[in-house]
């Protein structure tokens, strides 16, 4: 179970909207061993595009972490409730 203090829903509510939730099933397994860095380049580009703080430290802590980054892929990769 991820840890309360990493709230993914919206990530994963866009990623299905935009039914991209496979593909980013896909990445983050693809990418497991770069995850790391992956979070790194996320703190380095939010200033840069403008996003939101607060949302982007999330996806890059969820990175970080292997069992959320678990949960992150097993959740993008389930079906939505209905």
């Amino acid at each position: 179970m991820r840890p309360p203090s990493i709230d993914l829903d919206a990530w994963i509510t866009f990623a299905r909207r935009q039914r991209l939730a496979g593909w980013a099933a896909f990445l983050i397994e693809s990418f497991e061993p770069l995850s790391p860095l992956g979070a790194q380049m996320l703190y380095l580009i939010e200033p840069v595009l403008g996003l939101r703080r607060s949302t982007t430290r999330r996806l890059a802590r969820a990175l970080e972490d292997d069992e959320t980054r678990t949960e992150l892929r097993r959740q993008l990769t389930e079906d939505p409730p209905a």
